[in-house]
């Protein structure tokens, strides 16, 4: 063979090591890069989810203090109706409304 096929062939020996090395390198590196990742991935979904617990925790203690609200208006409601509607309320009405109209009469 010639010189210059020797170095040719040389050439492409190196070119074709250059490139082993580099894919050998890739794999490595590239398999850590994935793992990287996917850890990465992980801990981000792993930090959302209690995030989400959270909220949902804060959510049901919030809907909890709401229903106990309406629960307090309710019966705030049905005792207002109540007390309305007794007798001692109607008397009370009755007595303040003479004085009332008296004054609404003397304004006119």
């Amino acid at each position: 063979m010639s010189d210059s096929a020797n170095d040719t062939a040389a050439d492409y020996e190196q070119g074709v090591a250059k490139l082993e090395r580099e894919l050998a390198f890739a794999r490595r590196n590239g398999g850590l890069a994935v793992k990287q990742m996917h850890a990465m991935l992980a801990k981000e979904l792993r930090k959302t989810e209690r995030e989400l617990e959270k909220a949902n925790a804060r959510n049901a203690k919030l809907r909890q203090r709401a229903d106990d609200a309406k629960h307090r208006a309710r019966m705030a409601e049905d005792e207002l109706a109540r007390i309305k509607e007794s007798t001692t309320w109607k008397a009370g009405r009755a007595v303040v409304a003479v004085p009332s109209r008296i004054r609404r009469l003397g304004r006119k």
